[in-house]
């Protein structure tokens, strides 16, 4: 009888549990899913049209959007830094209170939490009606996240401390900072001066050439690195909104010039004078802001015609080649591709001279792949002692669709190994393991 009443108290207890479980437990989340926390705002953020921003430092800026277009209004007007207004205005509509201090029936002293006088204040407008301003305090003792109110509730509440670089933004940090203003695509020519520099590139058909003070292949990621750079440079801090005094900063007889053509028009970049903060003295010649741009900017705007030089010795690839000559010791080698005739098959390589036989395709794929990832090591702007005055080696090679062709001469003295592409000025040196790479690819061929 005793096991039997053991029983049924047992019984009554699971049932009691499974019900517990069953209307109590089931409406909480699941075990590791955080609650979800309150949303200091309820808006999102494509419905603010204007920010103001206050902050630490004092420094005020007012922002508003017209047409989804931001624009600086004060404390002048003026484009702005895109990405640092969106990472502001998405943060503030997203903002999370990670815990409610003190509710507005507390009555804190908003004094205890440093916002009775906030550090940074960001005021918001929306087109669904807010009009707010988020005040933010000091740090918590453990310095993980920043006392907040909204301006007129009363209630305090933490936000995540991160935030604070999100929400302190001076004057300088939202407002368009890019050196130059120029699409990359317009580009067609750059040009820079100097006193003892002068370099042109134009650029057809996606190629970059030089065109002074030598003729020549430039090399186009080199070329389109430095475009890139001066049409998404930053300037590192501005000197003078408007100043007709250049003089003081070496931009009256700049140190250097550079002209980006677009075309029928031109943005052009003036360098002056070094500052003692490492940085250099800039101006945009379309206004009258002076700057200052990274030292890296210069060290990279003066170096030499070289350095614009396309160190590959031929533009062709392997798969894009489609016959290939090459003369030496009086003998001349001639191959060409064969385009499959039937689905399924591969194009072949053929020896056409001195006789005519198949090609190995990984034999052939060998030489052409060592051909094409020549490079010149420097170049010398004298042929003189070079071997080019009577080449060993003399190479044309026909690819793309189009049939275009490029030949190049290979001579040696001793260890030293130079080449010329077409008629290029000076020579390249190349890599003297790298040719005799090439060239026991070329034996065996035979």
């Amino acid at each position: 009888m005793r096991g039997l009443r053991s029983t049924a108290v047992l019984l009554v207890v699971a049932l009691g549990l499974g019900a517990y479980i069953y209307f109590v437990e089931s409406d909480r989340p699941p075990g590791g899913t955080p609650e979800p926390r309150d949303m200091a705002f309820d808006f999102e953020s494509d419905d603010i049209t204007r920010l103001s921003v206050t902050a630490e430092s004092g420094d005020r800026t007012v922002l508003e959007k017209t047409d989804d277009r931001w624009q600086l209004v004060e404390p002048f007007a003026g484009a702005v830094d895109v990405t640092e207004v969106v990472a502001l205005s998405s943060s503030l509509a997203a903002l999370e209170m990670q815990r409610v201090v003190a509710e507005p029936e507390d009555a804190a002293d908003l004094t205890a939490f440093g916002l009775g006088e906030p550090r940074i204040e960001v005021g918001v407008t929306t087109t669904t009606g807010t009009d707010a301003r988020l005040l933010i305090g000091e740090q918590t003792p453990t310095g993980g996240d920043l006392y907040a109110t909204v301006a007129g509730s009363n209630r305090v509440f933490l936000i995540s401390g991160y935030l604070d670089g999100t929400f302190n933004k001076t004057t300088f940090d939202l407002r368009d900072k890019t050196i130059l203003d120029f699409t990359r695509d317009q580009v067609d020519s750059l040009e820079i001066t100097g006193a003892d520099l002068a370099i042109r590139l134009r650029q057809v058909d996606n190629r970059w050439s030089l065109v002074h003070p030598i003729e020549a292949h430039a090399d186009l990621g080199v070329t389109n690195g430095l475009v890139g750079r001066l049409s998404t440079g930053q300037m590192a801090a501005i000197e003078a909104e408007s100043t007709d005094a250049l003089e003081s900063f070496g931009l009256d007889t700049p140190r250097l010039t550079v002209t980006v053509g677009l075309g029928s028009s031109a943005a052009t970049l003036l360098i002056g004078d070094a500052t003692p903060a490492g940085t250099v003295y800039a101006r945009d010649a379309a206004r009258n802001l002076v700057f200052t741009v990274s030292e890296s900017l210069l060290t990279e705007l003066e170096q030499g015609v070289d350095e614009y030089r396309r160190k590959n010795l031929f533009a062709f690839r392997p798969f894009n080649a489609t016959a290939l000559e090459i003369d030496r010791d009086d003998e001349r080698w001639k191959f060409e591709k064969v385009e499959a005739t039937a689905e399924g098959e591969a194009d072949r390589w053929r020896r056409t001279a001195p006789d005519e036989g198949d090609v190995e395709p990984n034999v052939m794929d060998d030489l052409l792949g060592k051909l094409s990832n020549l490079r010149a090591e420097s170049f010398v702007a004298s042929r003189d002692g070079t071997g080019l005055d009577a080449p060993g080696w003399t190479m044309l090679v026909t690819f793309d669709e189009d049939g275009a062709q490029e030949r190049v001469v290979v001579g040696r003295v001793d260890d030293e190994v130079f080449a010329v592409n077409g008629d290029e000025p000076g020579a390249a040196r190349l890599n003297t393991r790298a040719w005799d790479d090439a060239l026991e690819a070329l034996d065996a061929l035979e």
